[in-house]
């Protein structure tokens, strides 16, 4: 009877489904790990061996029961809250195994394959180096020398409280500053 019902409701997003099982419906809980078996094989695969996957696999599903009951609507979608606790759990049962991280097959190439057009050259670093230099100037021009100040301790990830101490203003005056670049740079 149940199969059914889960059967019937694949149109239910991966949130509504969730919220069922957390109010209980165990039946859709098939539903969910069927949707998210074939990332947990595939995360399994890339971090280990063949002979742990069905281990790992295991240790995923489990994990992903774990972040039905943990999930929070407000903060991420399902799909990323499950596609990190999946990830973070096979990584976690490889380390405590031992199992030697694994090269995909999509990830090797021949090289005759590889491009190397791709690879950075002298010429395109300069280039780069002078682009990087453009924009550089054209921020300093745009903004005001509190507001490049601001900006440069912004960047090194300085706090609003670090920021306005350094340059003795207030926090609202760096709050004020940063949304004026804001706009500024979107131009």
């Amino acid at each position: 009877m149940g199969k059914t019902i889960v059967e019937n409701n694949r149109n239910f997003s991966d949130e509504a489904v969730v919220e069922f099982i957390k109010k209980g419906e165990y039946q859709f809980l098939p539903e969910i790990i069927d949707r998210y078996m074939p990332l947990i094989v595939s995360t399994a695969k890339a971090y280990l061996p063949q002979q742990n996957i069905d281990d790992a696999v295991q240790e995923a599903s489990i994990s992903l029961y774990s972040a039905i009951k943990k999930y929070d609507c407000e903060k991420s979608s399902f799909k990323t809250f499950a596609s990190l606790c999946i990830k973070r759990s096979v990584i976690s049962f490889a380390r405590k195994n031992g199992a030697k991280g694994v090269i995909p097959d999509d990830m090797i190439s021949s090289l005759e394959e590889t491009d190397i057009s791709s690879f950075e050259t002298p010429e395109k670093i300069i280039i780069e180096k002078e682009d990087y230099d453009f924009f550089k100037e054209t921020i300093k021009l745009e903004l005001s020398k509190m507001e490049y100040d601001i900006l440069q301790l912004f960047l090194t990830g300085a706090s609003y409280s670090d920021i306005a101490n350094n340059l003795s203003i207030t926090e609202k005056s760096v709050d004020n500053a940063l949304s004026r670049i804001r706009k500024k740079l979107k131009k």
